[in-house]
């Protein structure tokens, strides 16, 4: 499973991190913040017998790279809704 993320790591723009936002990361340490379900998503969930084909777990890794997006988008419309907070702020649940 290692290799497959390394596979598309940095496959997307939207994927890398910007370096503008180490600044504010180092100042901001936070207990309880919950699972990081972006590496995992499909892969619990999905059986392991379906991993056998290469083409079939290369697509999963796709899919799961869009369906973390879909999921984190609700945060994103949070801070949008709140003028208050910086539109780069990540720490919302």
């Amino acid at each position: 499973m290692a290799t497959k993320q390394n596979l598309y790591h940095g496959l997307f723009k939207s994927d890398r991190k910007s370096i503008y936002d180490i600044q504010t990361e180092i100042k901001d340490n936070r207990l309880n913040l919950g699972r990081n379900f972006s590496k995992d998503l499909l892969f619990n969930s999905i059986s392991p017998s379906i991993y056998k084909n290469t083409f079939v777990s290369d697509f999963i890794v796709l899919l799961q790279n869009i369906l973390v997006k879909y999921i984190n988008g609700v945060s994103y419309l949070k801070i949008f809704k709140n003028y208050t907070v910086d539109k780069n702020y990540k720490k919302v649940k």
